[in-house]
């Protein structure tokens, strides 16, 4: 058997004081390969981000803001209306006339006695009222009116991407918006995240909205109404994951609601929490800012973890990557190959065996070159106390 063990008994104070050297010598060797460390702080990171949410507004002025729910139907042209009058015969007061009528392009109806009335633009209610002042006192004494739309003027709209039916959306005059179009086409299971309006006309721009984002919203409700012949498409909604990787016992994927967020201690605690006897001090946050660009944060973990820093938030898309120093990998490869007894120290640890492993396979990352880095100090630091001499 190649495995090299040294049993402290006889010679435990010299061998022992021998390992102790040999092994600050290698944690000392580690620590003087770390890269230098080029990650913003936690504080500049919220800097950033508060300077491009203010830098970039998006005011809409609530007088622009059309709320359809709240606005009765209004008329225009080419639309058709069917108004039934009680009144208009002088034999029977209680006789009904019904005249359908479509809506001219300047906005007006032509009735037989009155001739043009102007309704553009005025609710049913209000087109009752002046087709009564129309008549009366006039031409007859009474009359009750009520008008009905029967022909509303509509527009067609195309659906494609994440919703339940794709294809053309037909929509009335007050509800040629994104959220209606949606509405009628319906999202899918996932829900749309984010809506492109691609114009029929090729110099209108396109209009991108973010249905999350309420300033969208609002955006999307003063925007100039719909054209037939527009385009919607419905991007799926990302997942709403925080990823972590490193030295956690269940590195992954951790679900969060879309929106919110979750703190730092409970993406560890949810990734299995740190490995332990490894105690890593610090973490690596990638984040991406409001403006695209990718941030590469930081992260005090060991001071959070101890309650001496406050706990942050992670948001969606973030990755928490607890990465390996020469701290964590001496203490890796202490646990591993080194065993204090009640008799002295034992040192388990083939150095010729795992030379010969990394030969063969010829790898050439972070552990490989720990390896023969240690291999180098155990060859060159204490060689006639860890590697005993050939004997013929």
């Amino acid at each position: 058997m190649n495995r090299l063990r040294i049993q402290n008994r006889a010679h435990a104070n010299t061998t022992g004081l021998g390992l102790l050297t040999l092994l600050a010598f290698s944690g000392t060797l580690l620590g003087g390969c770390e890269t230098p460390d080029n990650r913003m702080s936690w504080t500049t990171l919220q800097e950033m981000e508060a300077e491009q949410v203010l830098s970039e507004p998006i005011v809409v002025e609530t007088s622009q803001l059309n709320v359809t729910e709240l606005q009765p139907y209004t008329v225009g042209p080419r639309d058709v209306l069917a108004l039934t009058m009680v009144g208009l015969s002088a034999e029977d007061l209680y006789a009904e006339k019904t005249i359908t009528v479509r809506v001219h392009g300047d906005g007006t109806i032509a009735l037989p006695m009155v001739g043009k009335i102007d309704v553009g633009g005025r609710t049913l209610a209000e087109i009752e009222q002046a087709v009564y002042d129309a008549h009366v006192p006039q031409y007859v004494k009474a009359l009750a009116v009520y008008a009905q739309l029967t022909g509303p003027e509509s527009t067609t709209v195309v659906l494609s991407g994440a919703v339940v039916t794709p294809g053309p959306v037909t929509l009335p005059r007050n509800e040629r918006n994104v959220l209606y179009a949606l509405a009628r086409g319906g999202l899918d299971a996932l829900s749309g995240s984010t809506v492109t309006v691609r114009p029929i006309n090729p110099d209108d721009p396109e209009l991108a909205y973010d249905l999350t984002c309420i300033n969208d919203l609002r955006r999307a409700l003063s925007a100039p109404p719909l054209r037939s012949g527009d385009m919607l498409v419905v991007a799926p909604a990302e997942n709403s994951v925080i990823y972590t990787t490193g030295l956690l016992n269940a590195p992954g994927p951790i679900s969060v609601p879309r929106g919110g967020s979750m703190s730092l201690v409970r993406a560890v605690s949810a990734a299995g929490g740190l490995l332990d006897f490894l105690n890593p001090e610090e973490a690596t946050l990638w984040r991406r800012l409001p403006n695209g660009e990718q941030a590469r944060v930081r992260i005090e973990l060991d001071d959070i973890m101890n309650g001496e820093s406050a706990d942050i938030a992670l948001l969606p898309g973030d990755v928490l990557d607890v990465p390996h120093t020469g701290k964590t990998r001496f203490r890796q490869w202490f646990a591993e190959n080194i065993v204090i007894g009640p008799f002295g120290v034992t040192a388990v640890y083939d150095p010729v065996a795992d030379y010969r492993a990394r030969i063969i396979s010829d790898r050439d990352d972070d552990d490989a070159i720990f390896r023969r880095t240690l291999l180098q100090s155990l060859g060159s630091g204490i060689p006639n106390i860890v590697i005993p001499p050939v004997v013929p």
